[in-house]
Protein backbone atom coordinates (compact mmCIF):
# COMPACT_ATOMS: atom_id res chain seq x y z
CA UNK A 1 0.00 0.00 0.00
CA UNK A 2 3.24 2.57 0.55
CA UNK A 3 3.83 2.22 -2.92
CA UNK A 4 0.62 2.98 -3.84
CA UNK A 5 0.19 5.91 -1.53
CA UNK A 6 3.17 7.14 -3.35
CA UNK A 7 2.70 6.92 -6.71
CA UNK A 8 -0.79 8.35 -5.69
CA UNK A 9 1.07 11.37 -4.62
CA UNK A 10 3.74 11.49 -7.01
CA UNK A 11 0.67 11.81 -9.82
CA UNK A 12 -1.03 14.41 -8.47
CA UNK A 13 2.06 16.35 -8.19
CA UNK A 14 3.06 15.38 -11.89
CA UNK A 15 -0.18 17.31 -13.11
CA UNK A 16 -0.24 19.87 -11.09
CA UNK A 17 3.51 20.10 -12.24
CA UNK A 18 2.63 19.87 -15.43
CA UNK A 19 0.63 22.85 -15.45
CA UNK A 20 2.96 24.83 -13.82
CA UNK A 21 5.93 24.32 -16.30
CA UNK A 22 8.12 25.79 -17.81
CA UNK A 23 7.32 29.28 -15.89
CA UNK A 24 7.14 27.81 -12.71
CA UNK A 25 9.42 24.86 -12.16
CA UNK A 26 8.21 23.02 -8.70
CA UNK A 27 10.45 19.68 -8.85
CA UNK A 28 10.20 16.28 -8.54
CA UNK A 29 7.64 15.27 -5.48
CA UNK A 30 9.25 14.43 -2.15
CA UNK A 31 7.31 13.65 1.11
CA UNK A 32 9.34 16.25 2.60
CA UNK A 33 6.78 18.98 1.22
CA UNK A 34 4.20 17.20 3.18
CA UNK A 35 3.43 17.01 6.84
CA UNK A 36 1.81 13.04 6.92
CA UNK A 37 0.08 13.37 10.54
CA UNK A 38 -3.82 14.49 11.06
CA UNK A 39 -3.52 17.42 13.02
CA UNK A 40 -6.03 20.33 13.03
CA UNK A 41 -3.80 22.38 10.59
CA UNK A 42 -3.39 23.19 6.81
CA UNK A 43 0.38 24.22 7.17
CA UNK A 44 2.72 23.06 9.89
CA UNK A 45 6.80 23.97 9.80
CA UNK A 46 6.38 25.44 5.89
CA UNK A 47 4.42 21.95 5.07
CA UNK A 48 1.51 21.40 4.34
CA UNK A 49 -0.60 19.15 6.11
CA UNK A 50 -2.48 15.91 5.14
CA UNK A 51 -2.16 11.85 6.25
CA UNK A 52 -1.32 9.37 4.48
CA UNK A 53 -4.91 8.02 5.39
CA UNK A 54 -6.38 10.44 2.96
CA UNK A 55 -4.33 9.01 -0.21
CA UNK A 56 -4.94 5.51 0.99
CA UNK A 57 -9.21 6.41 0.97
CA UNK A 58 -8.70 7.97 -2.86
CA UNK A 59 -6.43 4.35 -3.85
CA UNK A 60 -9.62 2.37 -2.02
CA UNK A 61 -12.33 4.49 -3.78
CA UNK A 62 -10.69 6.11 -6.97
CA UNK A 63 -13.48 9.09 -8.03
CA UNK A 64 -11.20 12.34 -9.26
CA UNK A 65 -14.60 14.08 -8.26
CA UNK A 66 -14.94 12.99 -5.13
CA UNK A 67 -14.34 15.63 -1.97
CA UNK A 68 -11.64 13.29 -0.37
CA UNK A 69 -9.58 13.60 -3.84
CA UNK A 70 -10.35 17.59 -3.70
CA UNK A 71 -8.48 17.40 -0.20
CA UNK A 72 -5.17 15.81 -1.58
CA UNK A 73 -5.05 17.99 -4.77
CA UNK A 74 -5.60 20.97 -2.58
CA UNK A 75 -2.70 20.19 -0.15
CA UNK A 76 -0.30 19.19 -3.20
CA UNK A 77 -1.31 22.26 -4.87
CA UNK A 78 -0.79 24.00 -1.48
CA UNK A 79 3.04 22.33 -1.25
CA UNK A 80 3.74 23.71 -4.58
CA UNK A 81 2.85 26.87 -4.50
CA UNK A 82 5.21 26.37 -0.65
CA UNK A 83 8.09 25.77 -2.82
CA UNK A 84 8.14 28.97 -4.76
CA UNK A 85 6.79 31.00 -2.58
CA UNK A 86 6.66 30.46 1.50
CA UNK A 87 4.11 32.96 2.25
CA UNK A 88 1.18 30.70 3.91
CA UNK A 89 -1.86 32.73 3.35
CA UNK A 90 -1.28 33.56 -0.29
CA UNK A 91 -0.38 29.45 -0.44
CA UNK A 92 -3.38 28.56 0.82
CA UNK A 93 -5.29 31.42 -1.81
CA UNK A 94 -3.42 29.51 -4.50
CA UNK A 95 -4.72 25.80 -3.50
CA UNK A 96 -7.94 27.29 -2.41
CA UNK A 97 -8.43 28.79 -6.13
CA UNK A 98 -6.96 26.06 -8.23
CA UNK A 99 -9.16 23.82 -6.98
CA UNK A 100 -11.98 25.79 -7.40
CA UNK A 101 -11.24 25.57 -11.05
CA UNK A 102 -10.28 22.61 -11.14
CA UNK A 103 -13.73 21.22 -9.67
CA UNK A 104 -15.58 24.12 -11.10
CA UNK A 105 -16.66 24.83 -8.23
CA UNK A 106 -15.85 27.20 -5.21
CA UNK A 107 -15.76 26.59 -1.62
CA UNK A 108 -17.20 28.91 0.93
CA UNK A 109 -13.74 30.39 2.68
CA UNK A 110 -11.43 33.66 3.37
CA UNK A 111 -10.08 32.87 -0.45
CA UNK A 112 -13.70 32.99 -1.77
CA UNK A 113 -13.70 36.44 -3.55
CA UNK A 114 -10.29 35.34 -5.17
CA UNK A 115 -11.84 31.88 -5.80
CA UNK A 116 -14.82 34.29 -7.88
CA UNK A 117 -12.02 36.29 -9.25
CA UNK A 118 -10.19 33.26 -10.70
CA UNK A 119 -12.94 31.02 -11.89
CA UNK A 120 -14.88 33.97 -13.59
CA UNK A 121 -11.96 34.98 -16.01
CA UNK A 122 -11.84 31.11 -16.20
CA UNK A 123 -15.40 30.71 -17.58
CA UNK A 124 -14.46 33.54 -19.64
CA UNK A 125 -12.11 31.21 -21.60
CA UNK A 126 -12.99 27.63 -21.35
CA UNK A 127 -16.93 28.18 -21.02
CA UNK A 128 -18.43 25.76 -18.12
CA UNK A 129 -17.92 22.48 -19.33
CA UNK A 130 -14.39 22.55 -19.82
CA UNK A 131 -12.44 19.15 -19.16
CA UNK A 132 -9.48 19.53 -17.63
CA UNK A 133 -6.38 19.12 -19.50
CA UNK A 134 -3.09 19.43 -18.43
CA UNK A 135 -1.12 19.13 -21.58
CA UNK A 136 -3.76 22.04 -23.15
CA UNK A 137 -1.27 24.91 -23.56
CA UNK A 138 -4.50 27.80 -23.18
CA UNK A 139 -4.70 26.09 -19.64
CA UNK A 140 -1.08 26.04 -18.73
CA UNK A 141 -1.10 29.57 -19.48
CA UNK A 142 -4.11 30.65 -17.14
CA UNK A 143 -2.81 28.63 -14.43
CA UNK A 144 0.63 30.11 -14.54
CA UNK A 145 -0.44 33.48 -14.99
CA UNK A 146 -2.84 33.05 -11.95
CA UNK A 147 -0.12 31.43 -9.99
CA UNK A 148 2.32 34.52 -10.74
CA UNK A 149 -0.89 37.21 -9.64
CA UNK A 150 -0.96 35.87 -6.51
CA UNK A 151 2.95 35.16 -6.23
CA UNK A 152 2.89 39.17 -6.91
CA UNK A 153 -0.39 40.29 -4.80
CA UNK A 154 2.15 37.87 -1.30
CA UNK A 155 4.69 40.80 -2.41
CA UNK A 156 2.37 43.78 -2.31
CA UNK A 157 -0.62 43.05 -0.24
CA UNK A 158 -2.29 46.66 -1.84
CA UNK A 159 -1.91 45.21 -5.12
CA UNK A 160 -4.14 42.28 -3.76
CA UNK A 161 -7.01 44.24 -1.99
CA UNK A 162 -7.28 46.83 -4.77
CA UNK A 163 -7.86 43.96 -7.18
CA UNK A 164 -10.27 42.29 -4.95
CA UNK A 165 -12.34 45.50 -4.01
CA UNK A 166 -12.74 46.21 -8.01
CA UNK A 167 -13.69 42.51 -8.90
CA UNK A 168 -16.47 43.27 -5.98
CA UNK A 169 -17.71 46.49 -7.72
CA UNK A 170 -18.21 43.91 -10.95
CA UNK A 171 -20.81 41.29 -9.04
Amino acid sequence: MESEIEGLKKSIWKEISNVLNPRFDIGEFSNEFLHNEDIPRIIYNNKSVIPDSIFKKIIQTPNKDSEIYSIALESLALAAFLRINSNEKYSIIFAKCYCALYFTRSESSSSQFEQIFFSTKFIELFGTSYKWNTDDIRLKEFVQSMFYKISKWSEDVDSHKNDIESFKKTL
